[in-house]
């Protein structure tokens, strides 16, 4: 057995006691204090528009450990607040002379300090409910269907809260997309109380192109507002080939206005229908790749 000199016999002892020390992550651990904690709302949602005398949820998306959240709102009351603080409902009682309401919300963290405030902007519309219901949207709409076609669309009553729309989508689908549509045209619409709208994805029409022939569905959402001289109806929506994840839309988005696919419609009640088209000359047809 080889000797170890004297130097590394002291140096040996030193690096063990070296080893048995606290390591950087232990060192910092202890010096953590919770009060250094400086907190921001880093993500919340909630809606930008809402109608008077409705509640809606506005919510923080994130944990913190230890954490609570504080809301308050200017021209609307917090109603309730989660057990963990992290949801409002928010009730939007008044019309703001500005047709504004601010929802406030801010996070304080288990060592006592408070972040900024978060502040939603929120957009008050009046709220003007249906007299009789769904007939009360039954009929002929007029207005713009996919950016700039005049709107065939017509709807009648399915149940006690959605129509059957027919026409939506058709302009551009026969005249831009360049297919006739042979089969189909119906989609179920439902109407919410809360001024809202939804076209749950659903089979729309089949279509002829080149002797062949295609299914599509449709997807869409948006408002209702009977507070005009007559109810109004804005709707974004896609067409997608059936089973497809990305829609004719979100596929030709650049070169397309954003959102194309849009119906801002008024209902006529007297309007025929009619496969005459308008468009601006704005449209610029594409490649349809793809088929």
């Amino acid at each position: 057995m080889k000797n170890i000199s004297i130097g590394a016999a002291l140096i040996i002892p030193g690096l063990l006691l070296a080893g048995c020390g606290k390591t950087y992550i232990e060192e910092n651990q202890d010096n953590y204090k919770a009060s250094n904690v400086i907190p921001v709302v880093i993500s919340a949602e909630g809606p930008s528009v809402v109608l008077q005398t409705k509640s809606y949820a506005f919510k923080v998306k994130y944990d913190r450990a230890g954490s609570k959240w504080n809301w308050t709102a200017v021209n609307a009351t917090v109603s309730s607040v989660s057990n963990d603080t992290k949801t409002a409902t928010v009730l939007f009682n008044v019309l703001p002379a500005n047709d504004t309401a601010l929802v406030k919300v801010t996070e304080t963290t288990a060592g006592g300090v408070t972040s900024p405030e978060k502040v939603f902007k929120v957009k008050v519309k009046p709220f003007c409910p249906l007299q009789n219901g769904m007939n009360d949207l039954a009929g002929s709409w007029s207005g713009d269907d996919a950016y700039d076609y005049e709107s065939i669309i017509t709807t009648e009553v399915n149940n006690a809260t959605s129509l059957k729309m027919t026409g939506i989508s058709v302009p551009f689908i026969e005249d831009w997309w360049g297919e006739t549509v042979i089969e189909g045209g119906t989609c179920i619409i439902n109407i919410n109380d809360d001024g809202t709208v939804e076209i749950p994805r659903q089979y729309i029409y089949t279509t002829e192109y080149d002797g062949d022939n295609y299914d599509y569905e449709i997807k869409g959402a948006g408002t209702w507002d009977n507070c005009g001289n007559s109810p109004a109806l804005m709707i974004i929506y896609d067409i997608y080939y059936t089973g497809d994840e990305k829609g004719l839309a979100e596929t030709y988005s650049s070169y397309l206005p954003n959102p194309y696919l849009l119906a801002d419609i008024t209902l006529d009640g007297t309007k025929s229908v009619s496969k005459e088209y308008k468009t601006s000359g704005k449209l610029k047809k594409i490649n349809r790749s793809g088929k």
